[in-house]
């Protein structure tokens, strides 16, 4: 192959590439323009606030600041509502992030800042994508590259996550670039990999605490690599890419708030432990937990398979399943190198998920679920090469566009959408799998004409006086009840689960966006008293009356 025909055979597939992703984005907007805050949202934007415009790192407990900051700029271009503060520093971020988001609806900024808010994150979401084309086509070749790409954007979890401002979707990219850094030195070995690979854990570092592992685990592997060289030797190299994350860390910091120069002579900065205290305190205190019926507080390892299936689009599952069967067939040293690079991360990211009592989102996953596009990507390739066979190469395509149309079936609820045959999504999962807030805007526009009792879940800041006509459900006996009712499915599934438990028993007459349920009642509901609420909630009423089950 000559060097034109090998430059065509790599940019037709990223060509390729670029137009999904370039009708991904497209989707991705609507929904970032068309979905109302989610839960975290309004404390990622205050808090990026903070930093960019009065140099306060430590407003969200959640470190480092780097994803939010970056949300944060086109926001800027949206001249938001900053409300007064006295002190910039040690501020509750949840009152403060109630008080701007009061702030926004009261001035009817709400929708255009939180739009602003999505821009980066979903660029960043794309991005992920041509990350794993690159890491893949390390390993096995511009093909291969271009599956990884599409069996993560061919995801209606990536999509729904990927237009919010969070911090899942920048800790996949980062975690994705240091696995690429790490895979292009593993084969160069030189000095100049070597300053990259420090860039692309930093990377990872940056963009969430978890992420040194994701550090830890390439220093190991600069370590194990370089030991027959030397002690000396794997140590020094070891320590110059450490230097590096070590360096970038505080880059970022001081660059929000030089001020902290004075603290430069510590090992991390003084927000960033705190970042660490909080992950551990935080992540290690059980919440309320639901899947599949079963609800639970706690930490179960089987919610992350089950939440697996039920928010993965099965062609892509076949896909991802059958390629990590298919790495087997990749020759030796690509394959030693993928395990070293993307295995052994995502594997440790694992670990540290399951084990973590916080089953509130498959969400925590995606780092993971991005490693194993790029190797299952790599393991389909070598699999039909094994193979050979003409069969093998249709199912892989006719799968492939499955999921790419299923997830463009998934607009405009892609947040909410569910697999089949699991639906309807309501009655199996909770919180960001299904109902994060992002429903107010649909919830507001029904509720003007009805009057209705209403458990709206969502952002800090937004209440039942934001909701026109709408009466507090949270705390009034159902003998007080009647006419319409709506409750938010989180609400029903987790967060007020024993506070509106006897609603599970009634069948809803509807969905609003797919997260709120909505109940009519002709007359107050009469309850039994020696009859425990079901699990989940019931499904839809045939009629337009809601009845008990």
């Amino acid at each position: 192959m000559n060097e034109a025909t090998r430059a065509w055979a790599t940019r037709i597939p990223l060509a390729v590439l670029a137009v999904l992703a370039a009708g991904f984005l497209a989707l991705g907007l609507a929904e970032a323009w068309s979905d109302a805050p989610t839960f975290d949202e309004p404390v990622y934007v205050s808090a990026g606030l903070a930093a960019v415009l009065h140099h306060d790192v430590t407003l969200n407990d959640e470190h480092p600041p780097l994803p939010k900051v970056l949300a944060v700029l086109p926001v800027l271009f949206a001249q938001p509502v900053v409300p007064s503060n006295g002190r910039w520093s040690g501020n509750d971020e949840y009152s403060y992030g109630a008080r701007f988001t009061a702030a926004q609806l009261a001035t009817g900024k709400i929708r255009e800042v939180t739009f602003t808010s999505r821009l980066v994150p979903l660029a960043e979401t794309a991005g992920v994508a041509f990350v794993l084309f690159g890491i893949a086509g390390e390993l096995s070749g511009p093909a291969a590259g271009l599956l990884a790409g599409m069996l993560w954007l061919a995801s209606p979890l990536v999509l729904g996550i990927g237009h919010l401002d969070g911090t899942d979707v920048p800790f996949a990219l980062g975690t994705a670039l240091g696995s690429w850094a790490l895979l292009r030195w593993l084969r160069l070995r030189d000095a100049r990999s070597l300053a990259w690979l420090g860039l692309g854990l930093a990377a990872a570092a940056e963009t969430q605490v978890t992420g040194l592992l994701v550090v830890a685990s390439g220093l190991g592997v600069i370590i194990v690599v370089e030991w027959r060289s030397g002690v000396v030797a794997a140590l020094r190299h070891a320590g110059l890419a450490a230097l590096i994350v070590w360096a970038a860390i505080w880059a970022v910091y001081l660059a929000l708030d030089p001020a902290m120069l004075t603290q430069v002579p510590l090992l991390v900065p003084r927000p960033y432990l705190d970042g660490i205290g909080h992950l551990a305190s935080y992540d290690t205190t059980g919440s309320a937990g639901y899947v599949a019926g079963i609800a639970y507080t706690g930490g179960r390892w089987w919610y992350w398979p089950l939440s697996l299936l039920i928010k993965w689009p099965m062609a892509g599952l076949l896909l991802l399943s059958a390629g990590a069967i298919g790495c087997r067939w990749l020759p030796p040293g690509p394959r030693r190198r993928a395990g070293l690079a993307v295995g052994l991360p995502a594997v440790l990211l694992t670990a540290v998920t399951l084990a973590a009592p916080k089953d509130i989102g498959l969400r925590y996953l995606l780092p993971v679920l991005a490693l194993w596009a790029a190797a299952a990507a790599c393991g389909l390739v070598a699999l039909l090469a094994a193979t050979r066979k003409h069969l093998a190469v249709a199912v892989v395509a006719v799968l492939l566009g499955l999921a790419v149309v299923g997830t463009a079936g998934s607009y405009p609820g892609s947040i909410a959408w569910t697999a089949w045959p699991f639906r309807p999504g309501y009655a199996l999962v909770t919180d960001s799998d299904v109902d994060w807030g992002q429903g107010f805007y649909a919830l507001r526009s029904w509720s003007a004409s009805r009057d209705p009792w209403v458990a709206y879940f969502g952002p800090r800041g937004i209440t039942i006086a934001d909701i026109p006509g709408a009466r507090s459900l949270l705390g009034t006996a159902p003998a007080h009840l009647d006419g319409w009712v709506a409750a938010s499915v989180t609400a029903l599934n987790s967060a007020n689960r024993s506070w509106i438990a006897w609603l599970r028993a009634w069948c809803p007459v509807g969905v609003l966006d797919g997260t709120i349920l909505v109940y009519h009642f002709s007359a107050p509901p009469v309850l039994t008293p020696a009859r425990r609420p079901p699990a989940r909630p019931a499904p839809m009423c045939p009629g337009h009356w809601s009845s008990a089950r």
